[in-house]
């Protein structure tokens, strides 16, 4: 199976929203503790050129797990998202290819 990522882009009203939305999400993420069957990968970034933009993606190896997160950010992050309203995009597609180059 393919995996499966979802990629959420904010543009807040400023920097400052932005940066606290990126420490909420820290902590967040870290008090996260749902039993997953797989690897989860939730990777947080802001935009090196516009600092009131922030992504995150994630990528998930299991649908399952894919479900279980999306239902926890429903009750534990998009509230605090929402409050700062930013302009928001998510796309969710599936793995098609992967391309590494350099390294050993």
């Amino acid at each position: 199976m393919p995996e499966i990522r979802r990629t959420i882009m904010n543009t807040f009203k400023d920097a400052q929203d932005c940066q606290m939305f990126v420490m909420i999400l820290k902590q967040k993420w870290s008090e996260f503790d749902a039993e997953l069957k797989d690897k989860f990968t939730v990777e947080i970034a802001t935009d090196v050129s516009d600092p009131c933009k922030q992504t995150a993606v994630w990528t998930a190896q299991e649908v399952d797990d894919f479900k279980i997160v999306d239902e926890w950010t429903k009750s534990e992050v998009l509230p605090y998202r929402d409050k700062f309203a930013p302009k928001s995009f998510t796309f969710t597609c599936e793995l098609d290819a992967r391309f590494e180059f350099g390294g050993d």
